[in-house]
């Protein structure tokens, strides 16, 4: 069973002076199995007022259960705010041209895709892509709309493939996510998506292994990569182990306009930040 440190409970509420403005900001959550990132945004302001990063111990893998419990119990739901989005790392969703998804046919496609029945099938359109996401919103999810009446849910993987589109200038850009467990893939060519997947990992060895498959797959050789490391498990020894493989590889940073002061890392806190750029 997982727990969230009880030390963190403090840390977790929500200043009061933020909830008393609630009415004209943007709050943003993303839930993983394993950690829940929070964050407060002054439209108005184009300003980042709050932001937490929280870690679970000893989470079983793809039960987002706890970090929806650890949600629902803190005073973020106290008052209503003027937007509410979640993101969620969850890896039963499939990517369908846009002219073949048809109307009706959403849960057989994202069934056969992933082997298993989803528990709500949800479509979301990615027009500059030509593609819509297939994706199944879990049971554990629903849960929390008792406590954010207005609130919004995305795919993480919506929000990844939006931003490294916008980011791909390059012949090879490779876009990497890495998260506790999981990482997600995304190739463009000239301003065009290659590839994309999504994998299991317990190490940086599978991060680099599923580079080297994608580059392999694409005709492109690994030195000519460029690669864009987002999400909390990207770390500076990952960009080491590629550097020695890869001539260029950068970590994500938010746009100069966003106006943020936090302790961590932009990419760190990505899965957080890129609600105000999205949602």
């Amino acid at each position: 069973m997982s727990v969230f440190n009880p030390d963190i409970a403090a840390k977790a509420m929500m200043p009061k002076e933020l909830l008393a403005m609630a009415s004209s900001l943007h709050l943003a959550i993303h839930i993983h199995d394993e950690m829940v990132q929070v964050l407060v945004y002054d439209f108005d302001a184009g300003e980042v007022l709050w932001v937490e990063f929280f870690e679970a111990e000893d989470q079983a893998q793809g039960d987002l259960q706890k970090s929806v419990d650890f949600v629902i119990l803190k005073n973020w739901g106290e008052k209503v705010f003027r937007k509410v989005s979640v993101t969620f790392d969850y890896p039963d969703f499939t990517l369908i041209p846009q002219g073949f998804l048809i109307e009706g046919k959403e849960q057989e496609l994202l069934a056969f895709a992933t082997g298993r029945n989803p528990d709500c099938t949800e479509v979301q359109a990615l027009s500059d892509l030509q593609v819509a996401i297939i994706y199944d919103l879990p049971l554990s999810l629903q849960a929390l709309a008792s406590r954010f009446p207005n609130i919004k849910y995305y795919s993480s993987v919506s929000f990844f493939l939006q931003e490294a589109s916008r980011r791909s200038v390059a012949s090879n850009d490779f876009h990497i996510l890495v998260q506790k467990g999981f990482m997600l893939v995304a190739v463009f060519h000239d301003g065009e998506m290659k590839l994309t997947n999504h994998y299991g990992i317990q190490s940086n060895d599978d991060v680099l292994y599923h580079i080297a498959n994608a580059s392999m797959r694409l005709g492109i050789h690994m030195s000519a990569a460029q690669i864009t490391l987002y999400g909390a498990s990207a770390t500076a020894e990952l960009q080491s182990l590629l550097l020695d493989y890869i001539s260029e590889v950068k970590f994500w940073e938010r746009p100069s306009d966003l106006k943020s002061q936090h302790a961590l890392s932009d990419h760190q806190l990505y899965a957080a930040l890129i609600h105000c750029l999205c949602a």
